[in-house]
């Protein structure tokens, strides 16, 4: 019971709480998600930067590709920019040249300026009001929300094997944790005293084994190959067998 409280409530609990905490600590200081030399996204911009000051969180060297919605032009607007830092919920560029191309793949404009200031919190904003994740939410949530996509007109398959997938596995690995347990008696009882290293070893094996068999069947699960409750429950069903076997043999002896 303990281990379906934690899979079912308090490790999606922990999960959300991660990701509030660490989202507001994006949110006040932005440039903890950037990094040097890697392209970050920012809605309809990428940004990259050559050197940021770990202190300060000072840019330099700065490109921002920023997609336009008009269909006349087929590359994103450059901004090349010497200097740069967040101040709150702003970007502010400094020493800035700037290209736009058209259609025929020739700089229509060009220009340059002192500074630049460009608000770029929104997507913070928007992750900071993200709908939670599947790995967010709790049992009850999970079979709440697949209830309400299977009530959908036009249905979501692959939302519908991502819960369903989730909602089976959770409930799994509690059970296989007490099959785990039942099948650790038997072989305590099947070797010898000496012996206990070889139990504990075997022990250790077979978890192995069905936790491959378990990342196995959410595959198997989230891609349609086998339905969710069967892919999530078939190594748990393995196990019991393995379990009343074991049983059955150390009985005999």
């Amino acid at each position: 019971m303990g281990s379906l409280y934690f899979s079912s409530f308090l490790t999606p609990w922990c999960n959300r709480h991660y990701s509030q905490v660490f989202q507001e600590i994006i949110f006040k200081e932005p440039t903890i998600q950037i990094k040097e030399r890697t392209i970050t996204d920012f809605e309809n911009r990428k940004l990259y930067t050559h050197h940021i000051d770990s202190k300060t969180g000072k840019m330099q060297k700065i490109i921002l590709y920023e997609f336009l919605p008009q269909k006349d032009y087929l590359f994103p607007q450059i901004v090349i920019a010497q200097k740069g830092e967040f101040e709150k919920k702003n970007l502010r560029l400094e020493g800035i040249t700037f290209y736009l191309f058209g259609k025929n793949y020739r700089i229509l404009r060009q220009g340059e300026f002192n500074s630049q200031t460009i608000y770029s919190a929104s997507q913070l904003l928007k992750k900071r009001e993200e709908i939670k994740r599947t790995g967010e939410l709790s049992l009850t949530e999970i079979s709440q929300k697949l209830k309400e996509e299977k009530a959908k007109e036009k249905l979501d398959k692959e939302k519908i094997k991502e819960l369903a997938v989730e909602f089976h596995g959770r409930i799994a690995i509690p059970l296989a944790t007490f099959l785990l347990a039942l099948i650790a008696l038997p072989l305590g009882i099947s070797i010898k005293r000496g012996e206990k290293s070889i139990s504990l070893g075997i022990s250790l094996i077979i978890a192995i084994i069905y936790y491959v068999l378990f990342l196995a069947g959410r595959f198997l699960g989230k891609g349609g190959l086998l339905p969710p409750y069967l892919a999530m429950w078939m190594p748990n069903l393995l196990l019991g067998i393995a379990c009343i076997w074991l049983t059955r043999k150390a009985t005999k002896i």
